[in-house]
């Protein structure tokens, strides 16, 4: 075991210094050292601290939302510790297309400096970390006829077991090649003057102390980076692009909800899109996803479609398994242990709860509920592969159509520094939806319903009953939190972002950032994947550099 203890002195002399330990982190951590690199991986939490809420305003800059109804709370999106956030993820690894690397005229600074083939070499490997098997998005099986705008066959594949900290980060820390630093967080920066980084500043034990190496990266997630950073300009206002420059600005996540509700013809036809078994053992499931002609063609975002039940909070439904499930994670000691507190209160919606009609819709098929119940504990919590989750067949083929889209670069979604009243400095979190958002997410389901009928497949019917409705209900699900991307974006000029194609910091030779803020626009897919893509990319790179360290300032 290679965890430096408390009495002990930390390497100063290895190639490569991550700080931050979640999917990213460890991804980048072992791509190194599989190259032959010292690695000295660096992280605020613990072996086991992953279960544990964070309280960021301890950590220097108080921080506050500004909009609870468009970001999740902080302590719900973040967590420290091997495995960092995995200890939250679902565990959905989904590749990003060619159209969300390219310029698309109907959105403004969408353009990176990187394309696919700049990260396809890296999938396998990413797939490895992340345990989803095969590094195989495409399915073998047809597109269905009539859908001309919405491809059948783009997969989304599921880690084995999303808590990474039993198994990626067990690997990396018995690594002879990595030394773990824990319960130690990162204050500062050292700069020279000639445009490095000569140590990070940490606290470890109340003491501080400076650490060296060749190369820095950044990968504590995407929203502690850009607070650090944040951090740091206030001490240097011409770092990052400078004072209301682009770092902290174009904060996205995804759209993600249901408005609407899915009516098979065929109602045999949902068992081709449900959650299936790949051939190495690892869950796939196929979507509805818009075509990249399609995108251009009705200028709208990149967007997919997926099967999901009804809400379980809804007794209307009348579905003696998913009152049962509703009841457990009602109760918030059960609930909390079985998936994450964010899911947990989506999944059991807003008060007032009516219990009552709940336990009747249970009473109805009491065996029913329990064998369905029991069958989801052992495929989710108990199988060596988690199953991702399920979808309850019915002989009227409605199900519930869950849709996650891609949000537009929009400069004023960001994270920026704000003086109090008293003269302290506060961490301001202002992210926002703004109508194109909503716009396209509407027109997508539109082009769904209008493909599903002409092909005589089934229809759309919105739950809301007139067209404000819909929008509004739109709206009302416009949040996020949990996927935190664009806050330090690639560019490939320093005034237009934060880092390089190579994901280095501009003006400075050997700080790097390994996060999905550095992402330039967020598709439709999940951020983890393609982060740890460009991760054991950002590995591979520091490896052909081969900087040694420099003497500390």
């Amino acid at each position: 075991m290679t965890i430096i203890a408390a009495d002990q002195t930390p390497p100063a002399d290895c190639d490569v210094c991550v700080v931050g330990a979640g999917p990213v982190g460890l991804a980048t951590a072992m791509a190194s050292a599989k190259l032959g690199r010292r690695v000295l991986l660096v992280d605020a939490g613990t072996l086991t601290s992953g279960g544990q809420d964070v309280d960021l305003n301890a950590d220097g800059l108080p921080t506050r939302v500004l909009d609870a109804a468009r970001h999740a709370p902080l302590e719900q999106t973040t967590r420290r510790g091997i495995g960092g956030t995995s200890a939250l993820w679902g565990g959905r690894c989904v590749r990003f297309e060619p159209i969300d690397f390219e310029a698309r005229d109907y959105l403004p600074d969408s353009e990176w400096p990187i394309d696919v083939h700049d990260v396809e070499k890296w999938q396998a490997d990413a797939a490895e970390y992340l345990d989803c098997g095969a590094a195989v998005f495409r399915s073998s099986q047809p597109d269905w006829d009539g859908l001309d705008d919405f491809e059948m066959s783009q997969l989304e594949r599921w880690a084995r077991q999303p808590k990474l900290a039993p198994g990626l980060g067990a690997r990396v820390v018995e690594h002879p090649l990595i030394h773990v630093l824990l319960a130690t967080r990162l204050s500062d920066l050292d700069l020279d003057a000639g445009g490095s980084v000569t140590s990070l500043v940490v606290e470890r034990a109340g003491v501080t102390t400076r650490l060296t190496a060749g190369s820095y990266v950044l990968a504590m997630g995407g929203l502690e980076i850009t607070r650090f950073l944040l951090g740091v300009q206030q001490d240097h206002p011409e770092a990052f692009g400078g004072i209301d420059g682009p770092l902290g600005r174009y904060y996205m996540g995804h759209a993600t909800g249901s408005i609407a509700d899915i009516i098979f013809d065929d109602p045999k036809r949902a068992a081709e899109i449900d959650f299936e078994r790949d051939t190495d053992g690892t869950y796939v499931r196929r979507r509805f996803t818009l075509t990249a002609q399609a995108q251009r063609r009705h200028q709208v975002l990149n967007t997919s479609f997926y099967l999901d039940n009804p809400p379980f909070y809804e007794e209307e439904h009348r579905n003696p398994t998913l009152s049962l499930v509703f009841l457990g994670l009602a109760v918030a000691p059960i609930g909390r242990r079985l998936i994450a507190e964010g899911i947990r209160l989506r999944h059991i919606g807003p008060p007032p709860y009516h219990y009552g009609a709940h336990l009747l819709n249970v009473l109805r098929r009491p065996w029913r509920a329990a064998l369905d119940v029991l069958d989801v504990l052992r495929e989710r919590y108990l199988s060596r592969v988690r199953r991702p989750g399920f979808i309850l067949r019915n002989p009227s083929g409605r199900y519930a159509i869950h849709y996650h889209a891609e949000q537009i670069p929009n400069p004023d979604s960001r994270v920026f520094v704000q003086t109090r009243p008293d003269g302290s400095p506060e961490l301001q979190i202002d992210f926002r939806y703004v109508e194109q958002d909503i716009d396209s997410l509407l027109r997508c389901h539109e082009l769904l319903d209008k493909q599903l009928r002409s092909a005589g497949i089934g229809r759309v019917e919105y739950l809301a009953k007139d067209p404000e409705g819909v929008r509004a209900s739109a709206w009302e699900q416009a949040t996020d939190g949990f996927h935190s991307i664009g806050t330090t974006r690639m560019s490939s000029e320093p005034g237009d972002g934060v880092v390089d194609g190579e994901c280095r910091v501009h003006g400075l030779d050997n700080l790097y950032l390994s996060s999905s803020s550095v992402f330039r626009t967020a598709g439709e897919a999940n951020p983890t994947f393609l982060a740890a893509c460009l991760g054991v990319r950002l590995a591979h790179h520091l490896a052909s550099v081969r900087s040694r360290p420099k003497a500390a300032a």
